[in-house]
């Protein structure tokens, strides 16, 4: 049976599925579950669709001419694109990897027990451990094969593990099916108001231009967190390398495509719903897992909760005011329904969703989640840094000398190491804020790339694909989508965000020109 047979032979769809199922796809699911409720279960299979599109084009594209695409864009469309791809890739892996050594650390002190394991020690054993698996990875034989039948583990493990949180709280009748399958049609609409149940609210609430303005706002940020983290600008990077190393050509074409909907499509999709479901039953337009019955506020939505109060307040309250002053203010000048609103848009983290769902899943709540969000942790770094070995060996031109891709995979690793110092507090935002604007800028860059060489006569020869004009109605489509939300992330971003801007609109000229002055187009 060809199902059995191509699902025994995928490979890189799952090495995509384990960078996807990182940290980013998990803030996303959780602040969309908390935002919009179910309304937004479309978002992200919409998203990985777009994404599983244009992975297809770029496997399409080195599978039928055999070449690393890093070589194939230098030639065929732009040096300066090249490059920007692959930097654009080392600062992603660089600065991201250390995210998922944090996340990973978060998980065990806050869901496993280790809240007195100290940080530096939990980041150690990460380092070594990743750096014996990459090391393991490039040996040949059945040892190579270990580092991929490991991801494949963590990514089912990170899918399991969330399946049973939603069974359970199916069981309890927690969940509204109705919603969810409603919440599976697009609509495109809801991204420019508020659902239902914070409409509300906010037609209650003392100001409800402010709060308009500001669920807005909020939801916009969530949306593009969530579909940008479905296929960042370093996923178009691996793959082509992944297939090449596994000797696949031109017979494999089918089977990659095979390999991205069964590897990648299917265990993205089913791990962030049953995030966003989770969430969405625990934390949509609720406000009693952060204002407590005896009226005080819990610890960990704290912080959260008094950046909310302090925009709402504005001049009323100091700067310098303590986190129990703003709570005091709000109490005596803000109306419940303003408090409760900044309630129902806290930021929860997988920690409080844990938490939450003790009710229901007892004291398996927090290992449960524990053990999914380490899996993500730990899938997604060993990737990160597997994909800048490759963009490291490419630049200077070493691609399969074992000593240059360990050093490269070593990079990401490193930051991960001092993550504790890294990724908190001012560090977090000089590293994050750069990073994701040049991701956002360079991915639909890329998949402009592809498009163009889907229909190049110079790159692909005979191998032009067959049905064409589908086939570029679905990568116009993506390219378009990728676009538009890069836009609307970079706006938000201030002086970086419009530089970045400027630098999208310039890349795409240059690459435009470069490639119809190198290439036929059929």
């Amino acid at each position: 049976m060809k199902f059995l047979q191509y699902a025994k032979q995928s490979g890189p769809g799952w090495l995509q599925a384990a960078v996807t199922l990182g940290g980013g796809s998990l803030v996303g699911a959780l602040y969309l579950g908390v935002i919009g409720g179910y309304n937004f279960m479309w978002l992200q299979p919409l998203a990985m669709l777009c994404g599983v599109v244009m992975l297809g084009a770029i496997s399409y594209v080195t599978l039928s001419t055999g070449e690393r695409p890093f070589r194939t864009v230098q030639k065929k469309v732009s040096p300066a694109l090249a490059w920007a791809w692959l930097i654009a890739t080392v600062i992603a892996d660089t600065v991201f990897c250390a995210a998922q050594f944090a996340l990973g650390q978060g998980a065990i002190q806050q869901n496993l027990g280790g809240a007195g394991i100290p940080p530096f020690m939990i980041t150690f054993i990460f380092f070594a451990g990743a750096m014996f698996l990459i090391w393991t990875s490039q040996k040949e034989g059945k040892a190579s094969k270990v580092i991929e039948n490991f991801l494949k583990l963590l990514v089912a493990v990170v899918v399991l593990a969330f399946m049973g949180v939603v069974l359970k709280l199916a069981a309890a009748g927690a969940i509204n099916w109705g919603s969810i399958f409603s919440g599976l049609v697009p609509d495109f609409g809801a991204l420019f108001h508020p659902t239902a149940s914070f409409q509300s609210a906010i037609d209650a609430s003392s100001n409800p231009d402010f709060w308009t303005k500001y669920v807005n706002s909020s939801q916009r940020d969530v949306i593009i967190t969530a579909f940008g983290t479905a296929v960042g600008i370093n996923m178009t990077f691996l793959l082509p390398y992944t297939l090449l190393k596994r000797g696949w050509g031109k017979k494999e074409r089918e089977l990659s495509r095979f390999d991205l909907g069964f590897g990648l499509f299917v265990p993205f999709i089913l791990a962030t719903s049953f995030l966003v479901i989770a969430s969405a039953s625990q934390f949509h337009a609720k406000t009693q897992d952060v204002i407590l019955e005896d009226g005080s506020v819990a610890e960990n939505a704290e912080a959260s909760y008094v950046g909310i109060l302090k925009k709402r307040l504005g001049d009323e309250v100091p700067a310098t005011a303590s986190n129990a002053e703003v709570i005091a203010t709000a109490n005596e000048k803000l109306p419940e329904t303003d408090r409760n609103l900044a309630a129902m848009m806290v930021k929860r983290d997988a920690g409080a969703l844990a938490s939450a769902l003790e009710p229901f899943l007892g004291k398996a709540a927090q290992p449960i989640f524990g053990i999914g969000v380490l899996a993500m942790a730990i899938s997604t770094m060993l990737v990160h840094m597997m994909m800048n070995g490759y963009a490291i060996s490419e630049a200077f031109n070493k691609v399969g000398n074992k000593g240059v891709f360990i050093a490269g995979a070593a990079m990401p690793a490193i930051a991960g190491l001092f993550s504790p110092i890294l990724w908190a507090g001012k560090s977090k935002a000089a590293l994050a804020v750069p990073a994701s604007v040049t991701a956002f800028c360079l991915l639909p860059i890329a998949y402009l790339t592809f498009l163009l060489l889907m229909n190049s006569k110079s790159a692909l020869g005979s191998e032009l694909p067959k049905h064409r004009v589908l086939v570029n109605i679905l990568m116009i489509v993506a390219t378009s989508l990728a676009t538009l939300g890069s836009i609307w992330v970079l706006k938000g971003k201030g002086t970086p965000g419009m530089i970045g801007i400027a630098a999208l609109g310039l890349l795409a000229l240059i690459g435009i020109v470069g490639f119809f002055r190198k290439n036929k187009v059929a």
